[in-house]
């Protein structure tokens, strides 16, 4: 357990599929983390919601041991509503994951690219744009901003949808993401 930790909402790549003929969904949430010493979860959120409502948590605390670590959380719940999505709430606001029948189907897109920018997020456009394979794992402070898609497609949203002022610049040691209360 992490002491003097302050949790704030992180943001990860996200998959949902059901476990074999069940009532049961496995929610997934993955990522690179940039410390080694933070930690990634998922939360349960207050009160029965439909559908399913989760955060994706990290715990930081206030001294960064320098290193990036991966995370790869899990859970599995129970869906007795029949909903057919999920939805988690991170660092860039409520995402509804389609629940794919198995888990391959989840990421099934050979030859398709993502566009990942940098946080913080502007309040019109992306920043710090880059094209990365879908299969890739990029680092905590980014997030995707458009895919998956083909290369060409990915080059038309950079085009059309990149942040023209100057980038901001985060203080040392300052934390990208909402803390949460």
């Amino acid at each position: 357990m992490i002491t003097n930790a302050k949790q704030v909402l992180g943001h990860g790549v996200y998959t949902a599929h059901w476990v074999a003929r069940s009532n049961l969904v496995k929610l997934s949430a993955t990522g690179l983390l940039p410390c080694s010493n933070y930690v990634a979860q998922l939360e349960k959120r207050p009160g029965e919601e439909t559908p399913p409502s989760w955060n994706l948590v990290f715990y930081v605390e206030d001294i960064c041991e320098k290193g990036l670590a991966s995370f790869n959380e899990s859970v599995v719940m129970m869906n007795m509503s029949g909903a057919q999505t999920v939805v988690v709430h991170d660092a860039l606001g409520a995402h509804e994951i389609p629940i794919n029948d198995n888990m391959d189907a989840a990421e099934n897109h050979d030859g398709y690219y993502v566009v990942y920018a940098s946080f913080p997020k502007p309040v019109y456009g992306h920043q710090g744009c880059e094209i990365v394979p879908q299969s890739a794992i990029v680092t905590a402070d980014r997030y995707r901003a458009f895919g998956p898609a083909t290369y060409e497609f990915c080059q038309e949203f950079i085009a059309d949808h990149q942040y023209t002022e100057p980038n901001l610049v985060i203080a040392s040691g300052e934390i990208p993401w909402p803390l949460l209360a």
